[in-house]
């Protein structure tokens, strides 16, 4: 994410100049943190990648990321890792705002490989908040050291049910997934997809589940959540995200919420305001 809308609440404040930023990213210097602050929803960053990991701690909207063939969407009160060198392109929705946490290349050895999400993330969010108070100039005392160990024994336990999105990569999948990402509300049946496939129905489906992980149907249901999602982080109806979405009952797609995500569309993002 760009480091558009900042706020001056930053371990980065401290210095003076761009050349300065640039040298503490570039040291050895364990974290570095800032807090940051969107007025809206933005468009795809470019994909790119960082010499150290990042950590987002959000406490409003959502972020969310396409890395390795992956859709991954983070909400408000939960915590997000991006490793280090990994190649990835962001959004955000919904006017995201939180602290963000740069881990040096050496402090994330033995963190995961791949991006991840905490849901709970309470002693993150404390870590966070601490981190943001330090001066990068300063060497770590003996309680920031232990610190930093207690965040990476936090990164080091993501969330065992992410709201993760596979792409598949074989060409004529991936232009369905993209289609229906595109529209999730298309109501093609199945055998309609895989005639846009150019393959048979039973071909496209043992097709997908192989190369995406899980069923068409199951990956159709994911995809039309995270639309949802975004859509509700922008404070939308339930009841116009459920026709938005593809689904003729409001009733059908809470019970879908509920069993994907464990509560309804308003517990859910009430709890996170709160």
């Amino acid at each position: 994410m760009s480091g558009k809308g900042q706020s001056s609440k930053s371990t980065f404040s401290a210095a003076k100049n761009v050349e300065e930023l640039r040298r503490l990213a570039e040291s050895d210097i364990p974290a570095l943190a800032f807090a940051f602050e969107r007025s809206g929803d933005e468009d795809w960053a470019p994909e790119h990648s960082h010499a150290r990991g990042q950590l987002f701690a959000l406490t409003r909207g959502l972020l969310v990321v396409e890395a390795a063939g992956e859709r991954w969407m983070f909400p408000s009160q939960r915590c997000a890792w991006i490793p280090p060198d990994c190649r990835h392109a962001a959004r955000s929705v919904g006017g995201a705002a939180g602290s963000m946490v740069y881990l040096s290349a050496e402090t994330c050895r033995g963190l995961p490989k791949i991006p991840c999400m905490f849901s709970s993330s309470e002693l993150l969010f404390a870590v966070v908040h601490r981190v943001l108070a330090w001066d990068p100039r300063q060497p770590l005392s003996s309680a920031q050291k232990r610190l930093i160990a207690v965040l990476r024994d936090e990164i080091r336990q993501p969330e065992q049910q992410p709201l993760r999105l596979p792409i598949p990569k074989e060409k004529r999948l991936a232009r369905v997934a993209h289609a229906l990402l595109n529209d999730v509300a298309d109501d093609r049946t199945l055998d309609d997809w895989a005639h846009f496939a150019g393959m048979s129905r039973r071909s496209f489906m043992r097709a997908f589940s192989a190369k995406a992980g899980i069923s068409f149907g199951r990956w159709r249901q994911q995809a039309r959540l995270f639309a949802a999602l975004e859509m509700l982080a922008q404070r939308e109806s339930v009841t116009d995200v459920a026709i938005a979405v593809g689904y003729d009952s409001v009733s059908a797609f809470i019970e879908m919420f509920r069993t994907m995500l464990g509560s309804t569309p308003q517990a859910y993002f009430r709890g996170k305001r709160e």
